[in-house]
């Protein structure tokens, strides 16, 4: 919940009433910042760099989805969220975004299903051992 009630009061009055019991429903608290920038999934991104707020809380995300996953958030604007960068994606220039390209996994083979397949055995002494049974001559 909100450190004080002034903050509080501020913020309802920043935000408006409705905003203020979404973000009560969705982060537990109320925040007022700039907006930053909207991505391709419509989700908003703010940040307010008053003296007020949390370190390294200033940072917050508005999904449009009812359902709040970060999956619905692009890699760029995950880590400027997660104060990887400072510069979101939307300010960037088109030189400066680049995708990695991964090299391809090597392919090792296992043998499965062949003779050379792995086979683990057991080298403790089993705790249950079967019954053999044993005759005896009757004296």
């Amino acid at each position: 919940m909100s450190t004080s009630i002034i903050r509080v009061l501020r913020n309802l009055r920043r935000v408006g009433i409705k905003d203020y019991f979404r973000q009560l429903n969705a982060i537990g608290d109320t925040k007022s910042g700039r907006l930053v920038g909207i991505d391709s999934y419509g989700n908003k991104f703010f940040e307010n760099t008053d003296e007020d707020e949390i370190f390294l809380r200033t940072r917050w995300v508005q999904y449009k989805e009812h359902y709040h996953d970060v999956s619905q958030i692009e890699p760029g604007w995950h880590g400027w969220l997660g104060y990887l960068v400072d510069t979101p994606p939307n300010a960037l220039t088109p030189n400066q975004t680049s995708v990695r390209s991964y090299p391809a996994p090597q392919v090792i083979p296992t043998g499965t299903g062949t003779r050379n397949a792995y086979v683990p055995y057991s080298t403790i002494k089993p705790k249950i051992s079967s019954w053999s049974p044993s005759i005896k001559e009757r004296v």
